[in-house]
């Protein structure tokens, strides 16, 4: 019976039982266990391996880098995860063209060190020398990522395609790299440089008002045409990419002032509302403030539209005060902005109380001014809002209504007339009787009865 160790173990675990008898009964149960088994373990000895195990397989065999900590990282890309999904047939995907192209890791390898030599080449050089030297260095490093897709090797690079365009002044072909980069392989290492280096591009684009007719073909550092617009999609993809990256805060700081330079008020204040509530440990919390006070004020287009840039505007001048010490070095710039504020509310009630005299509501125009008065009266609005109180002393709380005497003549089918006009006069009389009435009836079950038992007869 050494030939059966699962009998043997599984007896060893028994109280004293003879072999014989668990041999002779586990014999069936084993048979009919190793199929099971067989399936069980994905069926690979039976030569059925699923997809899904050759994915991980090959998954597996791509070489990885190890990172600071020392952990051993596979970057794949996503075209290996789309590939691994496509329905369309093997024989297919060999055509050029439509599949990915053969790998062949040592032409990739070898690529990459002659691109890494032409690189370090070109940072000794000086001129146009240097440029040139770092253009072909792109180029290598572009070919040497074509032969090894998804792999450590493409994603490196990726990076020095792009470092290689950008150091030889070839903007748009820099953030061409990086966008490759960051799309292919979002979790990548290079994040941080990759944040950097468009974000010096994106600076350097905006400096540029050049509209859609402006069409470039001389200057390899600008896009073909708009090259301001192209700035600020750089930097608003910049922060959908690394919305938590360590230059989002500057990023968004930089689109805002730059719609505040353009005189775009409602997009700065969006923008600057935008840094306050998601970065609040921002370095440019105060200027965001400050300038999100200036925006608002900006965007307010009178008494006629709507007062949200005032609340706004008002909202940005109590959190200020957060920052003592940046506020008490701009206090008369933030005592200038504040007076303005005030100004531009006291305006909005004289002109809806003007608008209420004109129509004849007397009542409602007083409102205004008296709230006017209450809280804005060091402004001046405050003595335009007396004199127009004082012409209104006489005049009736509602104006009077035109050709008043036909309403008999025509009555309103509005249902809701008779709940909106105050009751007649002898509804009023007889609403005082029961009121009177209820009162008596209450004070006198309240005196004590002196007639007997049954009162006063």
């Amino acid at each position: 019976m050494n030939n059966q160790p699962f009998a043997t173990d599984f007896r060893t675990e028994t109280h004293h039982t003879s072999r014989r008898s668990y041999s002779e009964y586990l014999r069936p149960v084993a048979f009919l266990c190793w199929p099971c088994f067989f399936v069980l373990s994905g069926c690979a000895t039976l030569g059925l391996t699923k997809k899904d195990d050759e994915y991980d397989l090959a998954k597996r065999a791509i070489e990885s880098y190890e990172d600071a900590e020392g952990n051993f990282i596979r970057p794949e890309g996503i075209r290996a995860d789309k590939q691994r999904g496509s329905d369309l047939p093997k024989f297919l995907q060999k055509i050029p063209g439509i599949g990915p192209r053969p790998k062949d890791i040592e032409k990739a390898r070898s690529l990459y060190s002659e691109a890494v030599q032409l690189f370090d080449e070109a940072k000794t050089l000086e001129g146009d020398e240097r440029v040139a030297k770092f253009h072909i260095a792109g180029k290598k490093f572009d070919e040497a990522g074509k032969y090894w897709v998804s792999s450590y090797l493409e994603q490196d690079a990726y990076m020095m395609a792009g470092e290689s365009y950008f150091f030889a002044e070839e903007y748009p072909r820099a953030e061409d790299r990086f966008v490759k980069l960051l799309k292919e392989y979002p979790r990548t290492r290079y994040q941080d440089r990759v944040d950097k280096r468009r974000m010096e591009i994106g600076d350097y684009w905006l400096q540029f008002p050049d509209r859609f007719y402006n069409v470039n073909f001389t200057d390899r550092r600008k896009p073909w045409n708009d090259t301001a617009k192209h700035g600020e999609r750089v930097l608003e993809k910049m922060r959908l990419d690394s919305p938590t990256g360590r230059l989002a805060d500057d990023v968004t700081m930089r689109l805002a002032n730059n719609a505040f330079k353009n005189e775009k008020w409602a997009e700065a204040v969006e923008l600057y509302k935008d840094l306050i509530t998601t970065y609040p440990d921002s370095a440019h919390q105060f200027e965001a403030h400050l300038l999100g006070i200036k925006s608002a004020l900006q965007s307010y287009r009178g008494s006629e539209y709507g007062q949200e840039p005032l609340e706004q505007a008002e909202k940005f001048l109590k959190q200020i005060k957060q920052f003592p010490e940046e506020a008490r070095r701009e206090k008369e710039q933030i005592d200038s902005l504040y007076t303005e504020l005030i100004n531009r509310k006291a305006e909005r009630l004289y002109s809806q109380a003007t608008y209420r005299y004109n129509k004849g509501e007397a009542r409602s125009a007083r409102i205004k001014c008296n709230e006017l008065l209450k809280d804005y009266e060091n402004t001046a609005f405050a003595d335009p809002a007396r004199e127009l109180l004082a012409k209104m002393q006489e005049l009736p709380d509602e104006p009077t209504q035109p050709l008043a005497y036909m309403e008999k003549w025509f009555p309103s089918n509005d249902k809701t007339a008779s709940l909106v006009k105050p009751p007649p006069t002898h509804a009023l009389d007889s609403h005082k009787q029961d009121e009177v009435s209820r009162t008596a009836t209450q004070e006198f079950l309240k005196t004590p009865s002196t007639q007997g038992s049954l009162g006063p007869r």
